[in-house]
């Protein structure tokens, strides 16, 4: 259409004119439709863009955008960083001379066809060889949507934005169908080779032809075959540590040497001289260790994304059940959410909130269902109610909890999903309205762990429902792929992923100055922070002469702590002023006292909020009390800490977060539900312009929470135990980082295996590198308790009992079922509150029915619960006795002594009576050599003999060691690693003695 140098004479004189204008003026991008603001428009205010169904640009005099502006009340709105007020009044001086300008183009016949942003349609050539186009295209408005819809409608199924960061690419999806492909070919977040690969990727596996040849022509890539069976692994050795791998056999005993400093091995081996060698060890050795180190945290860090995905169009069939909170002033989105589900939905209020709102609440649900042949589902939108209580305790949370409960009082056992708005942020743009709904999130994390045959999901819908994003919402209830984190936005549906985010590099680190305030300052992670901070802080002279900075240390207790007075006094050694104050961090008058008593020549810079507590339980015997103690200690506190230090300086807002607010932990919802406050209270921070970092950790080794004796927090979802000192040093990498929210924990053992309640899968973790994506190798379904005859229920209902018993204590194997008798109480077999819940899962999906969550305890055996099963399934309910080994017959009544049991071990393989007399009756030698696996040394023995003049046969040992699992003596598995060998086999013999009695041991 133009020449090379034309087109560029056209794009500088249309920058050199725009530049020439006079400053000032706004542009403003508004969350609104085109007739939505078309009536505030006047001569001073134009629309500059309309980049989608609810995305316009406002543009003009400043004073005059912003007034327009204000009457959108409750829009989402974002000024723009620009220098003019391009498409608007304010642009009309130059355009005149911008006309003349282009009138001196040559203009050709385009080649290609071109879908103009003036007028929204296909351009023809008379258009654009026309001065008056061009002057039109800087004045009026961009019409970007429509300009999509056109190349849409012409057929266009797939997308390719050519531009440095992706923008146009999210606009166009709000106005596309859910399932077109729009791909950007470069993106700031990633580097442009792999970024433009991963584009041509996308278009491949979307039907698009690619050309691969021409790319990777002298790349030197070719093409490979792929196996023709599905890739299978199997481990049965311990899982290692795979965060840094050594390389081969050399390798590994190269960087050995290194770090014993073998300096004549590797002379040797490198062939290089020693004294040079010396020299370079200690370096060599150091970077090994920081390399360690560096992957080692690298491989704990992730962070949350949400990608977008199509939903299946689809109708939300059957009885709906929609519970909604007393009516307010959300009751209009309420209503359209509801409305959306159909005619078929059964609406019931959840007025009370306390203690009695449980038991009203499953009144109206068996009220309600009297005479539904069955219903379909259960829609919550409670957590509309963000009003709390003084902890900090959302009223919707506690009625969503409630409702929880409730379902199961009432016999209703259809998934239930609860909906949020704009609870979370699908990307950096949005910002979350708070942590009062967030905290359904990650109540809801848990539920789905602890009630996963009756849990749908979570959903976040947008502000304002309109009507495609009530299709796709009902889209996602109708849909049965597992996806059960959901957010629905104007631009498509997205759903929730955790991906790999290592620290950049170079990784900045927090230099502490001034005064840093840490919550649970005298607990085990208040300690490491603040042991943390004293090595770190700059060279600052304070008042009383130390080089350190002002570490101020809160806790209830204060001075009075346990180890507070070490702790100063190591703080102190290390460089640092430290003040311990005793203040309930959520209690205003006290934390208003701490702050005003920080001196004015330290100021305060950075809070770090660790403190906490727990009170964990399975989620059916959470009280709304006990969901307070948990929110006052984290959410009431941080929330008065942010507001009390928004006008302070602050380098560093840190608050301590927990995995458990990510991907859930059975028997932690009124922790996870806190926590996932924190995150969200972060990223209001951040959209706010202020500093915040929410860390969701792992355990921390050592002492601290979790590692309390049957805290939720070292049981449940089963995650390695962070180090402290690199622990802490993530937290100073994530400070300095842009981001608010960060994941810091080892997932990869919970990625790789089997999901922990033996039920659900979520598909959260599935872009982990270690992420299981397929059944292990012969896991074909057995046949479930239902489906078998009912003559063999019995037996196989009691075996099934003791095999998920045993996987859920952890023994390696489905042969570990002796370690779980039929008649010893589940409890005294180490089952909690948290493992009796998911030992409740797994027979829930073995026999497909609805057990209640206390199950375990209810029946408090393996024979007693097996018995309720199989009357459950509606068979016999009598379970089988284990089966015990032929009785001795007795002895005649005038036999004076009778052998009634008996058991031994002997050497030459003898284990049991009958193989003792097998031994003597066939006259066998039970001599025999020493065995190899006692830990002895045969050569250094045969070498001493030999001197001795002794032959080392005619020893007679036992060839079997007794067995390493607890199995005779019914000890739990530490107990028996413990045992001495010789104490182990006397147990075991006599218990085997006394299995042989008539009568049960």
């Amino acid at each position: 259409m133009l020449s090379l140098p034309d087109a560029c004479a056209l794009v500088a004189a249309r920058a050199r004119l725009m530049q020439g204008l006079p400053g000032g003026g706004a542009m403003v991008a508004v969350e609104a439709a085109e007739d939505e603001v078309r009536p505030l428009l006047s001569g001073e205010v134009s629309v500059a863009a309309v980049n989608g169904p609810s995305s316009v640009v406002l543009s003009g005099e400043e004073t005059a955008v912003e007034e327009a502006v204000a009457r959108l009340e409750g829009r989402r709105t974002r000024r723009l960083a620009v220098s003019h007020a391009f498409h608007s009044a304010l642009v009309d001086p130059m355009l005149e001379e911008f006309r003349a300008a282009v009138g001196g183009l040559t203009f050709h016949e385009p080649r290609v066809p071109v879908v103009s942003n003036v007028t929204g349609r296909l351009a023809t050539a008379g258009e654009l060889g026309s001065p008056d186009y061009w002057v039109r295209h800087v004045r009026e408005t961009v019409r970007f949507a429509d300009g999509v819809r056109a190349i849409a409608a012409e057929g266009a199924g797939a997308w390719l934005e050519l531009g440095p960061n992706g923008v146009l690419t999210a606009m166009a999806q709000e106005s596309l169908a859910p399932d077109a492909v729009v791909v950007p070919l470069l993106r700031e977040d990633i580097g442009e080779e792999l970024a433009a690969v991963t584009a041509l990727a996308r278009l491949h596996v979307s039907g698009v032809a690619v050309d691969w040849p021409a790319l990777f022509a002298d790349t030197g890539a070719h093409r490979v075959d792929v196996p023709t069976y599905p890739f299978q692994h199997q481990r049965f050795a311990p899982v290692a540590d795979t965060s840094v791998r050594d390389g081969d056999g050399a390798e590994a005993e190269f960087w050995a040497a290194v770090e014993r400093e073998d300096v004549a091995s590797l002379a040797t081996d490198l062939d290089a001289d020693a004294a040079v060698l010396r020299t370079v060890l200690p370096a060599l050795s150091s970077w090994r260790t920081r390399h360690r180190q560096r992957s080692t945290v690298d491989s704990w860090r992730h962070r949350e994304v949400w990608r977008r995905r199509s939903f299946p169009a689809g109708k939300a069939s059957g009885t709906w059940l929609v519970v909604t909170p007393p009516g307010g002033p959300d009751e209009d989105w309420i209503s359209t959410v509801a409305d959306a589900l159909g005619p078929d939905t059964v609406r019931i209020e959840a007025r009370e909130v306390g203690d009695a709102g449980r038991a009203a609440l499953a009144e109206r649900l068996t009220t309600a269902t009297d005479g539904l042949p069955s219903v379909a589902g259960v829609l919550s939108l409670l957590a509309a109610d963000e009003s709390a209580d003084d902890a900090g305790v959302p009223a919707g949370l506690v009625r969503t909890a409630a409702l929880v409960q409730a379902l199961g009082d009432a016999g209703l056992h259809c998934p239930l999903w609860c909906v949020t708005r704009g609870a979370v942020a699908v990307n950096d743009a949005e910002h979350p309205s708070g942590p009062a709904q967030a905290a359904v999130w990650g109540l809801g994390r848990v539920a789905a762990l602890e009630y996963p045959d009756r849990w749908g999901g979570l959903i976040d819908l947008p502000t304002e429902l309109n009507e495609p994003s009530a299709a796709a919402f009902v889209a996602v209830l109708a849909g049965r792929d597992g996806e059960d984190q959901v957010a629905v936005r104007p631009s498509g549906t997205y759903v929730r992923r955790l991906v790999p985010a290592p620290a950049p590099r170079p990784a900045a680190e927090w230099e502490p100055s001034g005064t840093v305030l840490i919550t649970g300052g005298t607990g085990a992670l208040g300690a490491h922070v603040a042991r943390a901070l004293a090595r770190r802080g700059p060279a600052t002279r304070g008042p009383a002469g130390s080089d350190g900075p002002h570490l101020l240390l809160v806790s209830r207790s204060g001075p009075a702590a346990s180890g507070a007075a070490d702790l100063r006094r190591e703080l102190t050694e290390l460089g640092a002023d430290v003040t311990i104050a005793a203040c309930d961090a959520a209690d205003r008058a006290g934390l208003e006292a701490v702050l005003a008593d920080i001196p004015a020549d330290r100021p305060l810079t950075g809070v770090v909020h660790a403190a906490g507590v727990l009170d964990d339980g399975v989620l059916d015997r959470l009280t709304p009390d006990r969901f307070a103690a948990v929110f006052r200690a984290k959410v009431a506190s941080a929330l008065l800490l942010d507001e009390l230090t928004r006008d302070a300086d602050l380098s560093a807002f840190v608050l301590f977060s927990s995995v458990s607010s990510v991907v859930g932990n059975p028997g932690q919802a009124n922790y996870a539900a806190a926590n996932a406050s924190l995150d969200a209270l972060a990223q209001r921070r951040h959209a706010r312009g202020l500093p915040a970092t929410s860390i969701a950790w792992g355990g921390w080794g050592g002492a601290g929470m979790a590692a309390r004796p049957g805290s939720g927090a070292s049981g449940g979802v089963a995650l390695a135990r962070l180090d402290p000192r690199l622990a802490v040093s993530a937290l100073s990498e994530a400070v300095t980082e842009p981001h608010p929210t960060l994941v810091v924990a080892d997932l990869s053992h919970l990625a790789s295996q089997d999901p922990p309640s033996g039920l659900r899968r979520t598909p959260l973790l599935e872009e982990l590198p270690y992420a299981r994506r397929a059944p292990r190798e012969g896991s074909a379904p057995a046949p479930r308790l239902r489906d078998l005859p009912e003559a063999e229920r019995a037996a196989r209902a009691l075996e099934t009992v003791r095999e998920r018993a045993a996987a859920v204590l952890g023994h390696p194997s489905a042969n570990a079922t002796h370690l779980v008798h039929a008649d010893k109480a589940f409890r005294d077999s180490g089952f909690t509150s948290l493992t009796a819940v998911e030992l409740r899962n797994h027979l829930a999906a073995e026999t497909g029915l609805a057990l209640p969550t206390g199950v375990v305890f209810d029946y408090p055996t393996p024979r007693l619960l097996a018995e309720h099963l199989v009357a459950g399934l509606g068979g016999e309910r009598s379970a089988p006795d284990v089966p015990a080994p032929p009785a001795a017959p007795a002895g005649a009544a005038d036999e004076p002594l009778a052998i009634v049991g008996m058991a031994c071990r002997l050497p030459g393989g003898v284990n049991t009576p009958e193989q003792l007399w097998d031994l003597l009756a066939e006259g066998r030698d039970a001599i025999s050599d020493f065995p190899a696996d006692r830990g002895w040394e045969p050569r250094r023995l045969r070498r001493r003999r030999a001197v001795e003049r002794r032959p080392l046969r005619g020893r007679v040992p036992l060839t079997t060691r007794p067995s390493s699992t607890p199995r005779s003596s019914e000890s739990r598995s530490r107990e028996a690693v413990t045992m001495d060998p010789q104490q182990r086999l006397l147990l075991e013999v006599s218990w085997e003695g006394r299995r042989t009695l008539r009568t049960r041991p």
